[in-house]
Protein backbone atom coordinates (compact mmCIF):
# COMPACT_ATOMS: atom_id res chain seq x y z
CA UNK A 1 0.00 0.00 0.00
CA UNK A 2 0.91 3.70 -0.96
CA UNK A 3 1.95 6.20 1.76
CA UNK A 4 -0.95 8.64 1.80
CA UNK A 5 1.50 11.60 0.65
CA UNK A 6 1.98 9.75 -3.25
CA UNK A 7 -1.44 8.32 -3.50
CA UNK A 8 -3.01 10.17 -6.59
CA UNK A 9 -5.47 12.83 -5.61
CA UNK A 10 -3.88 13.46 -1.86
CA UNK A 11 -3.63 16.76 -0.27
CA UNK A 12 -0.48 19.04 -1.19
CA UNK A 13 1.73 19.13 1.94
CA UNK A 14 2.21 22.52 3.64
CA UNK A 15 5.83 23.04 2.22
CA UNK A 16 4.64 21.91 -1.56
CA UNK A 17 1.78 24.56 -1.33
CA UNK A 18 4.12 27.29 -0.14
CA UNK A 19 6.02 26.76 -3.27
CA UNK A 20 3.40 27.48 -5.78
CA UNK A 21 2.82 30.91 -4.41
CA UNK A 22 5.94 33.74 -4.22
CA UNK A 23 6.04 35.93 -0.82
CA UNK A 24 5.53 39.30 -1.90
CA UNK A 25 2.63 41.59 -1.94
CA UNK A 26 1.63 41.38 -5.22
CA UNK A 27 0.41 45.45 -4.89
CA UNK A 28 3.62 46.54 -4.12
CA UNK A 29 5.00 44.58 -7.28
CA UNK A 30 1.88 45.13 -9.64
CA UNK A 31 0.67 48.94 -10.37
CA UNK A 32 -1.31 49.89 -13.44
CA UNK A 33 -4.26 47.44 -12.85
CA UNK A 34 -7.59 48.65 -15.23
CA UNK A 35 -9.94 45.56 -15.29
CA UNK A 36 -10.33 43.98 -18.84
CA UNK A 37 -12.76 41.38 -18.49
CA UNK A 38 -14.19 38.88 -15.68
CA UNK A 39 -15.07 35.46 -15.82
CA UNK A 40 -16.64 32.46 -13.73
CA UNK A 41 -14.00 32.68 -11.26
CA UNK A 42 -12.69 36.43 -10.70
CA UNK A 43 -11.57 39.54 -12.85
CA UNK A 44 -8.90 39.57 -14.89
CA UNK A 45 -6.75 43.28 -14.95
CA UNK A 46 -3.90 44.43 -17.22
CA UNK A 47 -0.82 45.19 -14.74
CA UNK A 48 2.32 46.43 -14.83
CA UNK A 49 5.69 44.86 -12.96
CA UNK A 50 6.67 47.90 -10.99
CA UNK A 51 10.33 46.11 -10.93
CA UNK A 52 10.78 45.28 -14.62
CA UNK A 53 7.86 46.96 -16.35
CA UNK A 54 6.46 44.20 -17.73
CA UNK A 55 2.93 44.28 -18.68
CA UNK A 56 1.16 41.30 -17.98
CA UNK A 57 -2.53 40.09 -17.15
CA UNK A 58 -3.43 39.43 -13.72
CA UNK A 59 -6.45 36.57 -12.62
CA UNK A 60 -7.49 37.68 -9.34
CA UNK A 61 -9.66 34.86 -7.68
CA UNK A 62 -11.06 35.48 -3.87
CA UNK A 63 -11.02 32.31 -1.84
CA UNK A 64 -13.26 33.21 0.94
CA UNK A 65 -17.07 33.58 1.58
CA UNK A 66 -19.17 30.63 0.87
CA UNK A 67 -17.53 27.39 -0.18
CA UNK A 68 -14.39 28.48 0.52
CA UNK A 69 -12.36 25.03 0.59
CA UNK A 70 -13.58 24.54 -3.24
CA UNK A 71 -12.35 27.49 -4.44
CA UNK A 72 -8.85 27.10 -2.51
CA UNK A 73 -8.86 23.94 -4.15
CA UNK A 74 -10.01 25.10 -7.74
CA UNK A 75 -6.63 27.92 -7.43
CA UNK A 76 -4.42 25.18 -6.47
CA UNK A 77 -5.77 23.32 -9.72
CA UNK A 78 -5.42 25.95 -11.81
CA UNK A 79 -1.92 27.06 -10.25
CA UNK A 80 -0.31 23.28 -10.80
CA UNK A 81 -2.08 23.18 -14.57
CA UNK A 82 -0.33 26.62 -15.78
CA UNK A 83 2.42 26.35 -14.25
CA UNK A 84 2.84 23.08 -16.28
CA UNK A 85 2.15 25.11 -19.27
CA UNK A 86 4.94 25.34 -22.22
CA UNK A 87 4.18 25.99 -25.60
CA UNK A 88 4.51 28.98 -27.61
CA UNK A 89 0.57 28.80 -28.59
CA UNK A 90 -0.47 28.80 -24.69
CA UNK A 91 -0.28 31.07 -21.85
CA UNK A 92 2.84 32.03 -20.58
CA UNK A 93 2.28 31.29 -16.88
CA UNK A 94 4.45 34.13 -14.25
CA UNK A 95 3.45 32.94 -11.28
CA UNK A 96 0.71 33.27 -8.10
CA UNK A 97 0.57 36.08 -4.87
CA UNK A 98 -1.86 35.53 -2.25
CA UNK A 99 -3.13 38.80 -0.24
CA UNK A 100 -6.33 39.53 1.53
CA UNK A 101 -8.06 36.33 0.42
CA UNK A 102 -7.12 36.55 -2.86
CA UNK A 103 -4.59 34.76 -5.74
CA UNK A 104 -2.90 36.76 -7.93
CA UNK A 105 -2.05 34.60 -11.03
CA UNK A 106 0.52 36.17 -12.94
CA UNK A 107 0.63 35.12 -16.96
CA UNK A 108 1.65 36.61 -20.04
CA UNK A 109 -0.47 39.67 -21.52
CA UNK A 110 -1.81 38.57 -25.25
CA UNK A 111 -2.23 41.49 -26.46
CA UNK A 112 -5.87 41.75 -28.56
CA UNK A 113 -8.49 38.99 -29.29
CA UNK A 114 -10.24 38.06 -32.91
CA UNK A 115 -12.77 39.88 -32.42
CA UNK A 116 -10.23 43.13 -31.56
CA UNK A 117 -9.06 42.44 -34.49
CA UNK A 118 -12.52 42.86 -36.55
CA UNK A 119 -13.38 45.88 -34.45
CA UNK A 120 -10.03 47.66 -35.09
CA UNK A 121 -10.05 46.83 -39.18
CA UNK A 122 -13.36 47.58 -39.77
CA UNK A 123 -13.54 44.61 -42.08
CA UNK A 124 -13.73 40.93 -42.22
CA UNK A 125 -11.04 38.82 -41.46
CA UNK A 126 -9.49 37.09 -44.65
CA UNK A 127 -9.03 33.19 -44.99
CA UNK A 128 -5.29 33.35 -45.13
CA UNK A 129 -6.08 35.18 -41.88
CA UNK A 130 -8.45 32.78 -40.29
CA UNK A 131 -6.60 29.80 -41.08
CA UNK A 132 -3.53 31.10 -39.02
CA UNK A 133 -5.58 32.46 -36.04
CA UNK A 134 -6.98 29.10 -36.43
CA UNK A 135 -3.89 27.22 -36.92
CA UNK A 136 -2.10 28.36 -33.73
CA UNK A 137 -5.13 27.75 -31.34
CA UNK A 138 -5.48 24.05 -32.82
CA UNK A 139 -1.49 23.68 -32.25
CA UNK A 140 -2.41 24.83 -28.46
CA UNK A 141 -4.84 22.51 -28.09
CA UNK A 142 -3.06 19.48 -29.50
CA UNK A 143 -0.38 20.40 -26.87
CA UNK A 144 -2.78 20.13 -24.03
CA UNK A 145 -4.43 17.03 -25.29
CA UNK A 146 -1.18 15.25 -26.06
CA UNK A 147 -0.26 15.93 -21.95
CA UNK A 148 -3.98 15.01 -21.38
CA UNK A 149 -5.14 18.52 -20.73
CA UNK A 150 -8.23 19.95 -21.32
CA UNK A 151 -9.45 23.86 -22.18
CA UNK A 152 -13.09 24.01 -21.20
Amino acid sequence: MMPSSTRKGAAPKESELADLFFKDDPAEVFCDLHEIGHGSFGAVYFARNSYSNEVVAIKKMSYNGKQTTEKWQDIIKEVKFLEQLRHPNTIEYKGCYLKDNTAWLVMEYCLGSASDLLEVHKKPLQEVEIAAITHGALLGLAYLHSHNMIHR
